[in-house]
């Protein structure tokens, strides 16, 4: 994992922790806190040291193949590529998705022509 990450995760998680009043609605995780879920659910169990989810967390809730039937008429789908990589290089849940694979492909997710 890449420790400015992590770090700045951290931070986060801190302020966020100290702030007490301040919803997982009011980053981006909105999705998950509106079907009732707790930070917990993600972060574990102790809120001073919270820890950082990856694929294997997100894979407890979420179905790999239902998850590309979801985006499979996209003209490619992020959630069958041959080297997927983890959940949270695309999907942070703190912070605005980002498109990974474009990082090293020309790719824009648009819909397949005719469809």
């Amino acid at each position: 994992m890449n420790k400015l990450a992590l770090i700045l995760f951290s931070a986060v998680s801190a302020v966020v922790m100290a702030a007490g009043s301040v919803q997982a609605a009011d980053f981006g995780a909105d999705r998950h806190a509106a079907k009732g879920l707790k930070c917990e659910s993600c972060h574990g169990p102790d809120a001073k040291n919270p820890a950082y989810p990856d694929e294997k967390t997100c894979l407890q809730c979420h179905n790999r193949d239902e998850l590309a039937k979801k985006t499979e008429k996209l003209e490619i789908n992020p959630h069958k590529a041959p080297h997927n990589g983890d959940c949270t290089l695309c999907h942070m849940q703190h912070e605005p998705e980002v498109n990974y694979c474009a990082q090293c492909h020309k790719v824009s997710f648009k819909m397949k022509h005719g469809e």
